[in-house]
This record gives C-alpha cells, structure tokens and sequence, in this order.
C-alpha cells in the first residue's frame, strides 16, 4: 500500500480491516500502534493538511510512554519543554500554592510543552516506516452504515468523487463534533461552561520563566503557559459584558498580554474564543463504529489531559484491534475499551472541573478565603506532596475490564493498573526503560536473585500458559543478571523496580499486556484459580495451544 495522498482510488469497493476517520493526533497515533502490529489501516482525513496551528499544548508520562511503544520517543520528547510546573497566583500575583512534580514512575517527566502541528508532522511522518498503513488527507465519510459483516463508507475526495470502503472496524477519532457520534445520535452528558475564554498563541517571547503562571482572580482568571522554542499560551476568561468581536481586536489582546509579561509586542500566531466542556459521550461503541478522543470525551483546558484522554484510548484500543483482527484474541476483548477508558476519562474530567474553579473564585472574598487555606495546608508536609507531586491525578488504573482482579483496595491493587517501568541494565551492563528492554505484546515479568528464582511461583503451571509470552526477570540491584536460554534477564538499575512494582509482591509474577497494564498478577497460592481464568480469555491455535499472538519485534 502506499502512502500517495494523491492517489484515485475509485474503482473498486475496497475491504480494509480498520478504517481512522480523523488523522489528529489520536488518529494518527492509533495509526502507528496498528502498523507496528501490521495491520492493514486506512487513515481518512476530510482536511488536506495536519493542522497548522497550535492547539493541545502539554503531553503527560502516558502520553509519552504511547510514543515509545509507536518508536517515536525520542522524535517527540526533541520537540518539547520537558518537566515543566506550575505555579498558582493569588488576587495580588504572589504565589500560594506550586505543583512541581519530579517523579518519573512511567519513564518520563509528568508534564512536557509541545506544539501540536509539529507532533502531528511527526506522527504522521512515522506512518512511512509501515506499508501496511496509507493515508488520505482530503477525503471525507459522507455516508456510512453498518451489519454483522462490517462497515460500509462512502467517501468524497477533495475532488468531488465518491466511493465506497468496506471495513471490519471503524476508529471514529473524528473531533468534537463528530460525524459519527451525532450520525449514531449519541448523546454527550455533563456540561459546558457559561463563560467564553480567549486563547493567545505567541511566537519569539521575551519571558524566560518556564513554570505555568495560573491567575487565581476573579476579576481576570487566566493561564500563561510556556511553550518550547520561544512560543507562549494565554488563556484569558472573558468577562461579562465582553463580545468576541471586541476581545479578538489586536488591541485588547496586546493590552492584556502587556499587563501579564514582557510580549505585548511579541508576533502573535492566533487568537480564538473557545467555549469550554466537561462532556462524555453516553457509550463509546455501535457495532464495530468505536469513537476515539474529542469523539467519545470533550475536557477542559485546566489540566492539561484532553488530547492525553485521547492518545489513551488509542493506547487501549490499538492492541485490541490489532489481535482481534489477527484472530489472536476473542472478539470480546472489545467490549472492554469502553468499560476501561470512559470511567477513568470522567475521572480526569472532574479533576479538570475541580482545577479549573479553584482557578475561577467567584468573588475577592472567596478567592482570599481560599487562597489563605491552601498556605495553611502547605504547612503540613502530606497536604503540601498532595498537589505539587500531583497526587490527585487519577492513577492509570481501571475499575474493571479485560484483567483478573486480585482483590486488594485500589490504593493496594496492581491488577488492572499500569506497570511502572523502571530503568534497568542488562548482562552487557547496557542500561535502558522497561519497555525499550522487552519486544511489544504481552510479557510476564518477576523479581528475583535468578530467572529460576523468579518464575518458582509458577514451576507447576508453566505449561498451562501461552508459550509466546516473553519471560521477564529482574534481579535486584544487588545482584548480577545472569543470561538465562529462555528469561531475558535486567539489574534493577537504581532499586526502582523494588520501590514502584515489587514492594509487597516479591513472590508474584505480573502478567502484563501489550498496553503495559498488569492484566494478572500470579502466585504460588492463587495459579490454581487464576491460570484457567486466563486460558478462557485467550484464544487457542489450531494446534490447540494457547496463544496470545505476542509480537517478536519493537515497535521502534
């Protein structure tokens, strides 16, 4: 297949097994997950281009995580301000409360700047490396229906032509106003804001400080947010008795740039009034039609995670998609994207929600009496950790899905939660992240002096388990990692894989999926009654063996 935009590709019907409508960054990012699996994937985009101006401006530890599963880390993390904080302002601009957070539990900094018209370009360069995907920019789905055999499209290119794909399953990563959500008529629950806010972008700023300055006050609320390579966010609420018309003029806007920093004369890229929701979408899945980002959740601005949601769905759905269509996995597997990702996108809205009214106080006396609490609260050093480590974020965790309970609290539980991924050394003394050591797809991981000592827990059962899993050990940092014919062996580099995965389960063994969230957690006691729980949810080859499909190369 080709990547040849300008290709004509009306003669025949066509049969793809996964069409993406949407090629932002969610797409495109489902897009490159598919094709480290090989997946044969069409990306329609009704616009000709990526978009060309700024819109997302943070990318999270997740988010990046996703990036080096698709072999683009390092591409993206260039492009970024890295490990940036934020700093919250009271009504008279003297700081009262800092989120600073220096934890790197997922193998990169917890907030990262960037501009997303060079994150699109470079995802969307990273499709070349895959025959298997192509692209069409400027081809719109007109019309679609759907039965038990797939999804039928009629498509209109940028010159007016129509014709017809046919699609096992259809990614909907299609915006905020989505074709396909409205078309299916599901409802968006939750709210959106009375208030109007106005968005700046500058280019060449003369302001060094590269903390988010967030404006507690309600006279004006406002976000300045730095950016990489001299580029700068104002976020400013409009105000009652404000028109659109009048906040856009160049005028205003360089009045209020002048009276929070040094660029009233800095080049300004745009200036938009936006409105902002807190809004999910009733059910994220008709048929085989799954809605993806903006589609399925819209979320405010106050957190930084609207296009993180989104690069987690794909996250989710990718590697779902992809062994379903291999026939690796039972289609069952999903009906678990929406039960996996719209709580725990609801849970980040509310979170924006909650951030974003502490940021508009109604009144001076609100916003002084509230102000004043959070400086007695930095006084006690838990409260204080509590929000500049960001301990509030909702942790990558799900309440159910496609994973094995194992019955500790959710503070406790590493079921259904994401691996930390630790750096870690190998025989050659070579040191790398988890996740650059092992081959995509699932993995069985354990702590131990050996590879002997680690797997002890599962002697009696390692028969019953795929024979494609890689086999993963630790040794702890004091302890060599000795080859091993059938373990790949790594040195807990720093004692992280002790502190973030280990602590209290010594003598587990973590059966991880190809998203890196712990699908089981394994023990000598508990093999008898989880080992057939998993036998049940994969799918057995034509020999009869269990087989979960596990890639054997990266997917850099």
């Amino acid at each position: 297949m080709s990547n040849n935009n300008d290709k004509k590709h009306q003669n025949d019907r066509r049969h793809v097994p996964v069409v993406i409508v949407g090629a932002g960054p969610n797409g495109l990012t489902l897009a490159n997950l598919l094709g480290t699996y090989g997946i044969e994937t069409l990306v329609l985009e009704k616009n000709l281009t990526t978009v060309q101006l700024p819109r997302a401006v943070s990318i999270d530890d997740e988010s990046m995580r996703t990036m080096q599963m698709i072999g683009l880390d390092q591409e993206v993390i260039n492009q970024c301000a890295q490990d940036y904080g934020s700093v919250y302002l009271d009504v008279n601009r003297k700081p009262f409360a800092r989120i600073e957070p220096n934890t790197s539990e997922y193998g990169f900094a917890r907030r990262n700047a960037f501009i997303q018209p060079n994150l699109e370009a470079t995802l969307k360069e990273g499709l070349k490396r895959f025959s298997c995907v192509e692209t069409r920019f400027g081809h719109e789905v007109v019309n679609f229906s759907q039965d038990d055999q797939g999804v039928l499209l009629e498509v209109e290119d940028h010159d007016g032509h129509r014709y017809e794909i046919m699609a096992d399953h259809v990614a909907a990563s299609d915006g905020g106003k989505s074709y396909f959500r409205t078309t299916l008529n599901i409802p968006l629950e939750g709210l959106t804001y009375e208030q109007k806010w106005l968005i700046i972008d500058l280019k060449g700023t003369g302001d060094n400080f590269r903390q988010t300055r967030v404006y507690c006050d309600p006279r004006r609320p406002g976000i300045n947010l730095p950016g990489p390579d001299g580029t700068r966010r104002f976020e400013f609420m409009m105000l009652p008795g404000e028109t659109e018309e009048q906040v856009v003029e160049e005028a205003f806007v360089r009045r209020l740039i002048a009276d929070h920093g040094p660029d009233r004369d800095a080049e300004i890229v745009r200036k938009q009034v936006y409105h902002f929701h807190a809004r999910e979408a009733v059910c994220w899945r008709k048929g085989r039609i799954f809605l993806v980002g903006d589609a399925a959740h819209l979320t405010p601005p106050f957190a930084g995670q609207g296009m993180n949601s989104g690069i987690r769905d794909a996250s989710n759905l990718g590697w779902k998609l992809a062994q379903v269509v291999q026939g690796k996995l039972p289609a069952e597997v999903l009906d678990s994207y929406e039960e996996e990702r719209k709580p725990h996108a609801w849970q980040l809205i509310k979170m924006a929600d909650i951030l974003g009214r502490f940021m508009m106080p109604p009144t001076l006396l609100r916003a002084r009496l509230m102000q004043a609490g959070m400086r007695v609260l930095s006084l006690y050093p838990p409260a204080r950790d509590y929000v500049t480590q960001m301990r509030y974020k909702p942790k990558p965790r799900f309440m159910s899905g496609w994973f094995i309970p194992d019955g500790l609290s959710a503070k406790k539980t590493r079921a259904g939660r994401m691996m930390a991924q630790p750096a870690l050394e190998d025989p050659q003394r070579r040191v790398a992240k988890l996740d650059d050591c092992c081959a995509a797809g699932f993995l069985l991981v354990a702590y131990g002096t050996s590879a002997a000592e680690a797997f002890a827990p599962l002697n009696d059962w390692k028969h019953q388990l795929p024979a494609d899993i890689q086999r993963v050990c630790i040794t702890p940092r004091q302890y060599n990692p000795v080859p091993d014919s059938d373990v790949q062996v790594f040195r807990d580099l720093y004692g992280q894989a002790n502190e973030w995965i280990f602590d209290g389960f010594e003598n587990a063994v973590f059966l991880v999926r190809p998203d890196r969230y712990v699908m089981a957690v394994l023990t000598a006691e508990n093999a008898a009654r989880v080992i057939p729980k998993l036998q049940s949810m994969f799918c057995k080859t034509e020999a009869g063996e269990i087989g979960v499909g596990v890639m054997t190369q990266s997917a850099a």
